[in-house]
């Protein structure tokens, strides 16, 4: 990735703010004067600076993507950011319903779309817009099992007949709750065209990166980040994630994942659970009863996993929030040294959720991102979580932004009336001009006092620094073990060496192989020392 200055990605006001909420500490436990992030009043701000592109009118988001295929990509360069950026969008399934009254909306996808060309960031000259083929039945098959994915294929076969042997042996098998609406993951018809797409762009990003074509890429309908390999689970049906990391993992070393969902990430978790080439970073809300219920801080059973959890309580605000997700993100940095990062942003961490309970606000939120940006590694960003509709597409419409290096100044402080969907804004959000940014709310939103976030934050401090001991622990045992084998592989091409030598001298040997190329041996070395440290 091209080399780039920290992404200046709020305006000095929100800096400060930002800056006042997150110098409080010291090891004495020194606490914060300010510890949230109210909205600005509008004769303070000022008038607002809109682009004369935000002010062009709206045209249909259909109109807005350019059919570009993946396999030619060539990514314009930002010209504020240095980077080179992919957006995939897929038109076609976001007027997809799960069931009528679910919380999850597909829907928030094409509000997301109308946004980011209403602020024209959809521009020829900042970034590629493309569409990405559907995945294949072979390429999810890499994670997910053949008849769970027989099962998403023949949905519509299944929701027209739900009590049919076939689909109660399905439902038996897969937990998926065919005949009935009220569960998290209930079977409709357009499931499959649904998985395919948000699978596809995901791989279609890695593909991306890999071939070098970007050096971000964005999927907003993606990051589900629950489904295991052989059930749904949280509105999750097939985990996009996974198999984007796993395509990554045949380019790149070390690939980092960080999950900025209110839930823990667990079946992404769960799939690298060992491998010492995958580090998992999770900021979740955790408490009694909150789905899915993991995530704590590592037990000495579990430190050595390369699974890094920050449990937040309830009402975590902005300034605690940054302050954890930069201990965290510092110390994982600096000991996984990763060299492509897979970003998670699920916006149901913001404030007015419908099921995350935290008061983070779009200002912190898009910080985190801004600072995974700043490694300045190939990164991949996700979608997820976000269940207050247009909450979410201003979090991710912002985040999108950021990756393009637009600054505060140069997005404007309201939603441009020219977007479609401007009068929905008005009756969702609370102020009668919706800002861009989403702001905590004071006659609902009660942040923890900073004081009281301290104690979880020590907590932390010290989960992360025994966890990452551990981490270098195997990865320097990994890295010695690698070392020996070279070495025996060595003396071994050496004795080969001498055998052959020996033997058009006119000395016999019996019995010898031909060893195999030094490629080939060193590969081989290296695979089977992997899988004996991951299953030891």
């Amino acid at each position: 990735m091209a080399s780039s200055k920290p992404l200046p990605v709020l305006s000095a006001a929100s800096s400060a703010w930002i800056g006042a909420a997150c110098s409080l500490h010291s090891s004495h436990g020194r606490s914060l004067s300010c510890h949230t992030l109210a909205k600005p009043d509008d004769a303070s701000v000022g008038s607002p600076c809109v682009s004369s592109t935000s002010q062009t009118s709206a045209a249909s988001e259909e109109s807005a993507a350019t059919s570009k295929s993946p396999q030619a990509l060539s990514a314009p360069v930002s010209p504020s950011a240095g980077r080179r950026v992919v957006y995939f969008v897929d038109h076609s399934v976001t007027a997809i319903a799960y069931a009528e009254g679910h919380l999850m909306r597909p829907s928030r996808v094409r509000a997301l779309h109308a946004l980011v060309h209403s602020l024209g960031l959809d521009d020829a000259g900042c970034m590629t817009v493309c569409h990405a083929r559907p995945a294949t039945e072979e390429e999810m098959g890499a994670f997910h099992r053949g008849a769970y994915l027989e099962c998403l294929r023949q949905a519509p076969v299944i929701c027209g007949n739900p009590l049919d042997e076939m689909s109660l042996a399905f439902q038996k098998e897969f937990d998926v709750p065919f005949a009935s609406q009220r569960g998290d993951c209930p079977l409709f018809p357009e499931v499959w065209a649904l998985v395919t797409s948000q699978a596809g762009a995901s791989l279609a990003c890695a593909e991306a990166l890999v071939r070098g074509d970007a050096d971000v890429a964005m999927n907003w309908a993606g990051g589900m980040h629950h489904a295991a390999a052989a059930h749904a689970s949280g509105f999750c049906f097939v985990n996009d994630i996974v198999l984007c990391i796993r395509r990554l993992l045949r380019h790149y070393q070390r690939v980092l994942y960080i999950d900025l969902d209110v839930h823990h990430g667990d079946g992404v978790e769960g799939a690298f659970y060992g491998n010492h080439r995958v580090m998992t970073l999770s900021l979740h809300q955790f408490g009694s009863g909150f789905f899915p219920g993991t995530g704590d801080y590592p037990t000495r059973e579990t430190a050595d996993s390369f699974a890094v959890n920050v449990p937040l309580p309830m009402r975590t605000g902005d300034a605690a929030y940054l302050l954890s997700f930069r201990t965290a993100l510092s110390s994982v940095v600096q000991c996984f040294d990763p060299e492509a990062v897979v970003l998670q942003c699920g916006a149901d961490t913001i404030t007015g959720d419908l099921i995350g309970r935290l008061c983070v606000t779009t200002l912190a939120h898009t910080q985190c991102v801004a600072d995974v940006l700043s490694l300045e590694r190939p990164t991949v960003l996700l979608g997820g979580g976000g269940y207050h509709v247009f909450h979410t597409a201003r979090c991710w419409a912002i985040h999108t932004a950021t990756a393009l290096g637009r600054t505060a100044a140069q997005l404007p402080l309201y939603i441009p009336r020219t977007d479609p969907y401007y009068m929905d804004y008005r009756r969702e959000c609370t102020p009668k001009r919706p800002t861009l940014h989403v702001f905590l709310d004071p006659d609902v939103d009660d942040p923890l006092p900073l004081e009281d976030s301290l104690a979880f934050w020590r907590q932390l401090c010290r989960s992360i620094q025994w966890q990452m001991r551990t981490a270098r622990f195997v990865r320097q045992r990994f890295s010695r073990t690698v070392q020996v084998c070279r070495q025996r592989r060595s003396a071994f091409l050496r004795q080969f060496a001498a055998q052959d030598a020996g033997g058009e001298s006119g000395v016999a040997v019996s019995g010898a192989k031909r060893p195999r190329s030094k490629a080939t041996t060193e590969r081989g070395a290296e695979e089977g020392v992997e899988d004996r440290v991951v299953s030891a």
